[in-house]
């Protein structure tokens, strides 16, 4: 008798220490999540699309795998969340300066252009993420920070090698009016690197990277 009764009572004891951890644990998740002043808006645009096929293989498409990337970076997004805007959320041809316009209109905060890399020589590997040199001082400083913690985020989550940050002159950050990046995730042409492309749990880490890195933007 007196076993079961002290049985019960470390029973009543544990399960008691897990709702209190349980309840904790909500607690500072929502903490956190209020924490911040305002509910960022971000533009996720998945390159190519529809008739333009990006960088390619008999095995790989970028456009689609750009858009599988930009669901999944969607999918956490909105979870911590952010307002999420994607310029194309199907196989769907868009104008590179429509693109820029759906960003502008919607007064976002941050574009994040998701693309994967092609080169003549198979042995190219590597991530790296492009930011316009030419904007307006402020949005050169940001769009420039902003690709810094992407792609430490990125080689963080990935392992793979770092091909730094580059400026570019891609019609996406460059027409827009706010604070944008392009995002190479891997190269199509090299072998390991497309057979890491066509796994959604490789696109699912390209997506928590960005996501962790837009965190960390946004929070300090």
């Amino acid at each position: 008798m007196f076993f079961r009764y002290f049985t019960f009572i470390l029973l009543s004891l544990f399960l008691s220490s897990c709702t209190s951890m349980k309840l904790d644990q909500t607690y500072e998740s929502r903490a956190k999540k209020s924490s911040r002043k305002f509910t960022p808006v971000v533009v996720i645009d998945p390159g190519h699309g529809g008739f333009d096929l990006g960088a390619h293989t008999n095995f790989c498409e970028e456009k689609e795998a750009c858009l599988r990337t930009a669901h999944y970076l969607r999918r956490h997004l909105e979870k911590r969340g952010y307002r999420v805007i994607m310029t194309r959320n199907r196989d769907e041809y868009l104008p590179l300066k429509t693109r820029a316009k759906i960003a502008n209109d919607a007064k976002c905060q941050v574009l994040v252009s998701l693309h994967y890399n092609a080169a003549q020589s198979s042995k190219a590997h590597g991530l790296e993420v492009f930011y316009f040199p030419k904007a307006e001082p402020w949005r050169k400083k940001r769009s420039k920070q902003l690709a810094a913690i992407l792609l430490d985020k990125l080689l963080t989550q990935t392992g793979a090698l770092s091909r730094g940050v580059k400026e570019g002159n891609f019609c996406v950050i460059r027409e827009t009016n706010m604070p944008s990046v392009l995002v190479e995730g891997g190269f199509i042409t090299n072998e390991i690197e497309q057979k890491k492309i066509k796994d959604d749990r490789y696109l699912n880490k390209i997506a928590v990277a960005i996501a962790n890195g837009l965190d960390h933007y946004f929070d300090s």
